[in-house]
């Protein structure tokens, strides 16, 4: 039994929407809850303060979300002994670096720390001002109440694993441990945030992950079930944060999960956000079977993708009865060489052509992610990956995301890009979905990217208007979404035409 010790107070600082550039998107704050959840857990009182539920106008265009006045005010009425700031992108980054200075100015004494993909890789870059005590370093689930035990002084610094501090002018380090039983967790702590808003603003077109320009606004949510990745895809930033080990929920636990979900808070649509939700394909049949035994029913989809090679077709039959709106696969790149060489994903396109057409026959919507400009590939290359995911759209329906590559800091590709003088400059406002690239090489400039992926893009519009014509449902469906719920589907259209921008 705990006694509640500390007041603790977890924001999402606002966005910073890059003229238009990366438009925000919104979704309820599923590492926060988590975290949260954990906390409450351990006897403390929390409160979450989600910047982005709010729309407040102020004096900078770019300023997505409540106003720094307004941030300050709730720390105020709350009074605070720990602020913890979460920083999910390096894009973001000048917000959560400018929210401390001014909570520390309405109490010097409130203890400041910081989570997130881009603190774990680059805890300097918060320490350094000066204005946090300590960075939590990858899972927060167990760092987090270990550090305000710490805070209380009942336990020693040493012996909190996955932080990052300051000592005597030197930052130390205290290396994570990775958390093995995932079903110890409590669920995310949904009760401390107003799901309803959430929801709200999905209809108002800030779903966390619209998929289509005519996306069907539904009371959704997001999810991960699964943490770590076996791979060693050069471009990916996961591994710092998630770990090398694939450490998965059971299939009793995502089930009570989806159930508590559904029954209690009328979920309808679910975002799989794990980066591998089919690694382990006997898992996640359980899954479905599980679901299916308890006759729970939503829609859903795999945003973040998911491996073409361990989708076969039971499996697919099994995906496709369960309520699935859309997969999508990570193809990465058109040429064999490339993907074993370059990005290192190995996975045969041949593989992934063959689940593509699988999907087609069984009516299973389907999208794929490509990734251009990496160290290592020349503009044939890259022309090469183009041909077939536009291919794979004319042929299978599979809808295209090309990104440009992402030199993200931790990652294999900054450290080749960077050692071979390859990269542009540091700036993490760039590259991040309709940004601009940040390589250079004696194959291709960011100039070239951008308009290889801008011609591109305009034969996918192409294409994409033929498909609508020839389907006369189709315009019929996104008609009667754009009349039920015209602010949303303007927003959506508005964000697919960076694509063609």
């Amino acid at each position: 039994m705990y006694l509640i010790n500390m007041r603790v107070m977890l924001i999402r600082p606002p966005y910073t929407d890059f003229a238009g550039v990366e438009p925000p998107r919104v979704g309820i704050p599923l590492g926060t809850l988590s975290v949260a959840a954990a906390i409450e857990q351990h006897g403390h009182e929390v409160r979450i303060f989600d910047s982005l539920t709010y729309m407040d106008k102020t004096s900078n265009q770019n300023h997505f979300g409540a106003s720094w006045e307004r941030i300050m005010a709730e720390v105020k009425s709350f009074a605070p002994d720990v602020v913890g700031i979460t920083n999910l992108f390096s894009t973001q980054l000048d917000k959560s670096l400018a929210l401390p200075k001014m909570i520390k100015e309405v109490h010097k004494n409130i203890k400041i720390i910081v989570g997130g993909p881009h603190a774990t890789v680059r805890p300097q870059d918060f320490l350094s001002t000066g204005n946090f005590d300590f960075v939590i370093l990858a899972e927060g689930e167990e760092t987090a109440p270990a550090l305000l035990e710490h805070l209380e002084g009942m336990l020693d610094i040493n012996l909190v694993s996955g932080i990052a501090y300051m000592q005597d002018g030197v930052m130390k380090i205290n290396p994570p441990v990775y958390i093995k039983d995932l079903d110890k967790l409590p669920f995310p702590a949904y009760h401390l945030i107003d799901m309803e808003m959430y929801f709200s603003m999905v209809f108002r077109g800030f779903s966390s992950r619209p998929q289509d320009p005519f996306y069907k606004p539904r009371r959704e949510t997001t999810m991960i079930t699964s943490r770590g990745c076996p791979y060693i895809c050069t471009f990916c930033s996961i591994h710092p944060t998630m770990g090398y080990r694939f450490r998965t929920q059971s299939p009793e636990y995502v089930t009570a999960h989806i159930e508590h979900l559904v029954t209690k808070y009328g979920v309808e649509f679910i975002h799989f956000e794990d980066d591998n939700l089919t690694l382990n394909p006997k898992r996640f049949e359980d899954i479905l079977d599980g679901l299916a035994a308890k006759n729970i029913h939503f829609e859903w989809d795999t945003p973040n993708g998911v491996r073409a090679d361990t989708l076969s077709r039971q499996l697919l039959e099994k995906i496709k009865a369960s309520g699935v709106s859309e997969l999508r696969i990570a193809i990465e790149s058109g040429v064999q060489e490339v993907l074993d060489k370059v990005v290192k994903k190995s996975l045969d396109i041949e593989k992934a052509i063959q689940v593509a057409k699988d999907c087609f026959e069984m009516g299973i919507p389907l999208s794929a992610f490509y990734v251009i400009g990496m160290p290592g590939e020349r503009k044939p290359d890259i022309q090469q990956t183009l041909n077939l995911a536009y291919r794979l759209m004319k042929e299978y329906n599979v809808t295209p995301h090309v990104n440009i590559a992402n030199p993200l800091i931790g990652t294999e590709l900054y450290e080749t890009a960077k050692a071979k003088g390859y990269l542009v400059d540091e700036d993490y406002t760039k590259g991040f979905i309709f940004g601009t690239g940040r390589i250079k090489t004696e194959e291709f400039s960011p100039e070239d990217l951008k308009q290889m992926s801008t011609e591109f893009y305009k034969k996918v519009k192409k294409l994409y208007m033929m498909k609508m014509i020839k389907n006369p449902r189709r315009i019929a469906r996104n008609i009667k979404t754009f009349i039920r719920y015209p602010k949303s589907t303007l927003r959506l259209i508005k964000i697919a035409s960076k694509y063609t921008a």
